[in-house]
Parts: structure tokens; C-alpha cells; sequence
């Protein structure tokens, strides 16, 4: 009997103990869509940093929109992320590793949001990022915002390649 009783206790106390504190939440989305050249010519020896400053993240204005204020707000987390070849022909094989990171004054005080370790070996024109589980409400609450997207190459580059990178954050409530 008391075995089974213990055997009860647990399966409860396994059952209400799961908590979904990283599912994504109700909340309004925010999109960021940046571009960029990727220039001809680096190479495997060097990480590359492309800084994207002074961009407006429209946070105050979109929730706004939603009719939710910023005290609502729990967090903010990256829910999806691609890099495109601007003109769709381009072919992104000679990226190894994607790092895409947030700051405000200090590109050494960053936040990764969205990363891609390894890279595929054949992306073609679209390459898919994985969102990081970071909480940058720090970040992105802001007026403004600097992104710092940072490349590990596999080979030297032969052509200069314009990107696009689409982030869709959601502000949670």
C-alpha cells in the first residue's frame, strides 16, 4: 500500500511540477528586416563583424498598436530568423557559422538572439536561423538598437553578396 502511495505522490508531483516558462506566450510580434552586403574577397582566417546600427525598433509604436503597454511586457524573445540573398540567386555555402547579437553602445556588451552553428552545407539562397532563448526586452524596449551579425566563413568569398535579414521578436504578456 505504501508503495503505491508513493507511486501516486510522484506521478503528481511530476505532472504539476512541469512548467512551460519558455513556450511562447500571448504577446505582439516585432519585425526587423535589415540589409546588407556581404563584400567579395574575405576570408576563412578572420571573424567577420557587420554592424547594423542606429536601427528603430518601433517597440512603443507597436505596442501601441496592440493596446498594451510596456509594464505589460514580460519578455522578449526571438521567435523566427532567415538570411536571404537579396536578388534570390545568391548561394550562401561559404558560411560556416552565424552569430546574430543585439547591443546598445558596447558591441561588446551583446546579446545573441538568433544563431546558426554549423551552417548548412548547401543552403542555396535561404538560410534559417535558430532563436536563442534570451530574454532581450533590455535591448529591444529601447528607441533605437544595434545588431552585430557576425560570420565564420568556410571559404574566402568570390563575389559581393547583398543579404536580408528578417527577425520576428515577440514582445510577451
Amino acid at each position: 500500500m505504501l508503495k503505491h502511495f508513493l507511486l501516486l505522490f510522484l506521478c503528481v508531483a511530476v505532472v504539476t511540477g512541469c512548467k512551460k516558462d519558455n513556450a511562447p506566450g500571448r504577446g505582439v510580434d516585432l519585425l526587423f528586416r535589415q540589409t546588407f552586403e556581404i563584400p567579395a574577397g574575405i576570408g576563412v582566417f578572420d571573424v567577420h563583424h557587420f554592424y547594423l546600427k542606429n536601427v528603430q525598433t518601433k517597440y512603443a509604436a507597436t505596442l501601441g498598436l496592440a493596446n498594451t503597454s510596456a509594464a505589460d511586457i514580460v519578455r522578449v524573445i526571438t521567435t523566427q530568423g532567415t538570411m536571404n540573398g537579396l536578388f534570390g540567386d545568391a548561394n550562401l555555402d561559404f558560411i560556416d557559422r552565424l552569430s546574430i547579437r543585439v547591443y546598445t553602445d558596447d558591441p561588446n556588451d551583446y546579446l545573441e538572439i538568433a544563431y546558426r552553428d554549423p551552417a548548412p552545407i548547401d543552403p542555396g539562397n535561404n538560410m534559417g536561423l535558430i532563436p536563442s532563448l534570451s530574454d532581450s526586452k533590455a535591448f529591444i524596449s529601447a528607441e533605437k538598437v544595434n545588431f552585430d551579425i557576425v560570420f565564420w566563413l568556410r571559404r574566402t568569398t568570390t563575389e559581393t553578396t547583398p543579404v536580408q535579414l528578417d527577425l520576428t521578436m515577440r514582445a510577451e504578456y
